[in-house]
């Protein structure tokens, strides 16, 4: 097998296992940082190190641990650089956060995202619009308003209450399921 095979086969091999685990490394990051978008960004600083440390990770063994430990430590350095931020956790609470996230079964945090998906679904289409502006990448309020023609004030009131009844319809669907 020649280098760029087995360099392809490494890449798949990680493409693989990052999809695999996405969801539950997402939500892991996502407890720790508690902003969709810092988490996005978390999410793909990890992965680039990951990326970078894959050589280091050996086939066969728990990825889903080992990525974890990468996205604890992004995330933790992550929170240090933002202390300009009211709200930071200690290294401690941080794995704290890891053990419990660890100690869940491997499908906690997929049956969530999953209640979340058939939650999303059942929102207005107006809703789902106001959503997929506010968390866009490239987001801008005072476009955001333009477009929906409401006040900055109203819009995040609305994020508020659609994000309060999508709580409280995935609580719904975890009781029902569990």
């Amino acid at each position: 097998m020649g280098l760029s095979e087995h360099s392809t086969e490494r890449m798949q091999a990680f493409a693989e296992l990052l999809h695999e685990n996405h969801r539950g490394l997402f939500s892991f990051i996502y407890s720790l940082v508690h902003n969709y978008a810092d988490a996005e960004d978390v999410y793909q600083q990890a992965a680039l190190i990951m990326w970078r440390k894959f050589d280091d990770f050996e086939l066969g063994t728990n990825f889903s641990a080992w990525s974890a430990q990468v996205a604890r430590n992004t995330a933790r350095d992550f929170l240090k650089s933002k202390r300009r931020q009211a709200l930071c956790f200690s290294d401690d609470f941080i794995e704290s956060i890891q053990a419990a996230y660890q100690s869940r079964h491997p499908d906690f945090f997929a049956v969530r995202a999953d209640a979340l998906e058939q939650c999303l679904e059942k929102l207005s289409q107006r809703d789902r619009e106001l959503l997929k502006m506010f968390y866009s990448p490239d987001r801008d309020m005072s476009r955001i308003s333009s477009v929906t023609r409401r006040s900055i004030a109203a819009l995040y009131q609305a994020i508020s209450r659609i994000r309060k009844n999508l709580s409280r319809c995935v609580q719904r669907s975890l009781a029902t399921e569990g």
